[in-house]
């Protein structure tokens, strides 16, 4: 007999959902991914190059001791987009208007923390293009190998020293 369930209580339906919800969690094996082939980290992560390139690209920024810069940042992925923002950063140091644009991305040395993240997790896919500067201009990852949409990363541009 089929059931109406516009008739019934909302307080019915939410009970409904979650027994159907348990039920289908239940009937799942022992591990979601069984039968996929293990997750495999970037190659280029697994043979040390990535990190290298990294070390590189710090250490060429590290030796220009530059404090004070602007550039224009764009957050790459399955959200809604800011497009490209200003930043400006005085003393190493995101102006407040720069660190409420882009937060996590409002400096250089962040732009590394978040490659040397996806390095550290290992990422599945890791492209990361540096500049002449050591600054990397073009990021992007794919941390999970088996998820959708999780892909992102950042592109950096109109670099100046001020």
């Amino acid at each position: 007999m089929p059931v109406n369930v516009s008739t019934m209580p909302m307080r019915t339906l939410l009970l409904l959902t979650l027994v159907l919800a348990a039920g289908a969690a239940a009937a799942l094996p022992a591990g979601a991914q069984q039968g996929l082939p293990p997750a495999t980290p970037d190659p280029s992560i697994a043979d040390g190059s990535a990190q290298r390139a990294l070390d590189q690209a710090r250490a060429r920024w590290n030796k220009l001791k530059i404090r004070d810069y602007d550039y224009e940042v764009m957050q790459i992925c399955f959200c809604p987009s800011t497009g490209w923002q200003l930043i400006k950063v005085r003393n190493g140091v995101p102006t407040k208007a720069s660190q409420a644009k882009a937060g996590y991305l409002a400096t250089v040395p962040r732009l590394f923390r978040e490659v040397a993240r996806a390095i550290k997790r290992p990422a599945h896919r890791l492209n990361v293009t540096y500049g002449a500067r050591g600054v990397p201009v073009d990021v992007f990852t794919d941390p999970i190998q088996y998820a959708v949409d999780d892909e992102g990363g950042f592109g950096v541009r109109r670099f100046k020293r001020r």
